[in-house]
């Protein structure tokens, strides 16, 4: 097979032509030339390329070799020496959610340890209560003193252990999430509201004057249960640590971009010294016999600060007893 090309001039015609077969051969010859550079150079690259990869994902595979052989209770953070710039933030963030993992660890270990030291009072007051029943035998008026006491060491016993549960609830929610902040806004006017008609009853019993002060309409990212939970805990101790008669007021306010929750009473209020104090857990800073698991403010606390809230407490320059301010962020209308 040959190609020929052809000019036809006025005198004469010119062809020229060549054998298929030879271009042919010309063609294999220039793409072997070609190729055999890349034939032997592709192993070599690919032993470097595979060499390149292998150390520098070593420290890589150094953590996944440490992480591998860690312990469940082991949390300590993870190396990140000579890691690529692109896992580092990885292996920061590890270190963060460990250090996350931790503090919920010790915090569940102490609650778990503070819980038994507080439970063993109540049921060893139970167990005694009990056996003067049994003692009272045919002693009506004693039998009822009694089954009196007793009742009341159960209602004790119950209340301690819904704080309880309510601080175990707020103290494992992350800050932020569904169980503790959620994106919702709250209307905590309303919120306040219900928590005054849950406390009315005992408020009532003790002959006291409770009561929502001039509010202003206010909305805060949060959940309303946990709000809810929150203010009536501020008035259960203002009520509880208030004489007879007393007087416990709750207002909601606004300043700027804040919301401001107060409760105020006529007690005897805390010290100064003792009020850092009273917002942990199982400490009470008062002595007037008044029943109660130092849990109330602890409870405040772990609700404020899952939904990013500050504590305060001062003296309540107007009734002159204990004044709690809950200062809220990005009040709304």
């Amino acid at each position: 097979t040959y190609r020929v090309f052809s000019l036809q001039t006025r005198s004469q015609v010119i062809q020229v032509a060549q054998n298929m077969a030879v271009r042919r051969s010309m063609a294999r010859t220039l793409a072997l030339r070609t190729l055999a550079p890349l034939v032997i150079m592709a192993p070599l690259l690919a032993l470097a390329v595979w060499w390149g990869v292998r150390r520098s994902l070593a420290p890589v595979e150094r953590v996944r070799r440490q992480l591998a052989q860690r312990q469940a209770d082991d949390l300590s953070p993870v190396s990140d020496a000579q890691l690529p710039d692109e896992v580092q933030p990885l292996v920061a963030e590890l270190n963060l959610l460990f250090e996350r993992v931790q503090r919920a660890f010790d915090a569940q270990q102490h609650f778990v340890a503070d819980a038994a030291h507080e439970l063993r009072s109540p049921l060893a007051a139970l167990r005694l209560q009990l056996q003067g029943l049994q003692r009272a035998g045919g002693d009506d008026a004693a039998r009822a003193a009694a089954v009196e006491r007793l009742s009341a060491g159960i209602d004790r016993a119950t209340r301690l252990v819904e704080q309880l549960l309510a601080l175990a609830r707020q103290e494992a929610a992350p800050i932020g999430s569904t169980g503790s902040a959620a994106s919702a806004r709250v209307d905590l006017r309303a919120v306040a509201q219900l928590a005054l008609a849950e406390v009315a009853p005992a408020a009532q019993a003790r002959g006291m004057d409770v009561g929502l002060l001039d509010s202003d309409a206010a909305t805060v990212p949060g959940n309303a249960e946990a709000l809810r939970m929150l203010a009536r805990n501020l008035l259960d101790n203002a009520i509880k640590y208030s004489p007879p008669g007393g007087q416990v007021d709750l207002q909601v306010r606004r300043e700027g971009d804040h919301a401001v929750l107060t409760v105020e009473d006529s007690g005897p209020g805390i010290a100064p010294e003792h009020r850092e104090r009273a917002m942990q857990r199982f400490v009470r800073v008062t002595a007037d016999g008044a029943p109660g698991s130092g849990l109330g403010l602890a409870i405040v606390q772990a609700i404020a600060q899952g939904h990013g809230a500050a504590v305060a407490l001062d003296s309540s320059p107007r009734l002159g007893g204990l004044r709690v301010a809950v200062r809220f962020a990005a009040a709304k209308p």
